[in-house]
């Protein structure tokens, strides 16, 4: 499994750094709304706000928004390849399944990484201020929702098969996600109704912990049900891919 995992990363690594534009084109969104979004905050107030505390918030959840555009769409490439014959042929060798999805999820958590340690070196030049092992922590999720997120949209590929329905789909999904993830300011600041239907987003409950973890907060029950959330859905969303591309 180590090994079938292994070889698909490199092979896919390799396909990622013939067309290093990818990282460039990837980051841009995220870091369009650092720069230019970024320091509308410094005049920010609220209860609790200051300035820097605005910005504190706002950073972690670009991790978020990051992990959700950056991955949500790589299933597109997998349907270039079921296209191509390209997954028929690696699924009739003695590959596991799982390392084909596993395998390419890396790839996405190693570009999207690279991304994620740009970010937040601009972050930090821009005053961003972060307990360095919430830090890590925040980064241990960014990397379960890479690979959730990534499973996700191989499993829709894999299940539609078809780029038009898969980008109206994706669409209509990313937009919902990332409006009651909390990632430009926290939810806290909504009407109880909305919180009560961002309890259901996954995403929220990443950021959540990711601010709570990066402010230093170890004790905060989002961190919790955050890497909980996660998981699971890690689990099952890859359960649900491998068992669409043995169906295939």
């Amino acid at each position: 499994m180590l090994r079938d995992t292994g070889l698909v990363f490199v092979y896919q690594t390799r396909r990622l750094l013939r067309a290093p534009v990818v990282i460039v084109v990837g980051i841009m969104q995220p870091l369009l709304w650092l720069l230019l979004f970024g320091p509308l905050l410094d005049s920010l107030t609220g209860p609790g706000l200051g300035s820097s505390d605005a910005f504190d918030l706002f950073a972690p959840g670009l991790l978020v928004m990051l992990a959700l555009y950056g991955s949500l769409y790589t299933g597109f490439e997998l349907i270039s390849e079921l296209r191509a014959g390209v997954v028929e042929r690696m699924v009739v060798t003695p590959m596991r399944p799982t390392a084909l999805i596993l395998g390419k999820a890396l790839r996405d958590v190693l570009a999207l990484g690279v991304q994620a340690g740009i970010l937040l070196l601009i972050a930090f030049a821009m005053g961003l201020d972060a307990d360095f092992g919430g830090l890590l922590l925040a980064l241990g999720l960014f990397v379960i929702v890479v690979v959730m997120t990534a499973s996700f949209s191989y499993a829709v590929a894999l299940t539609l098969r078809d780029e038009n329905m898969m980008s109206q789909s994706m669409g209509f999904l990313s937009l919902p996600l990332l409006l009651l993830s909390g990632v430009v300011l926290p939810l806290g600041l909504a009407p109880g109704w909305l919180r009560d239907i961002a309890q259901a987003n996954p995403f929220y409950h990443v950021v959540e912990a990711s601010r709570a973890a990066m402010s230093g907060d170890f004790s905060d029950s989002s961190i919790v049900v955050a890497l909980g959330f996660s998981v699971g859905l890690t689990l099952l969303v890859m359960r649900w891919a491998v068992g669409s591309l043995r169906r295939g």
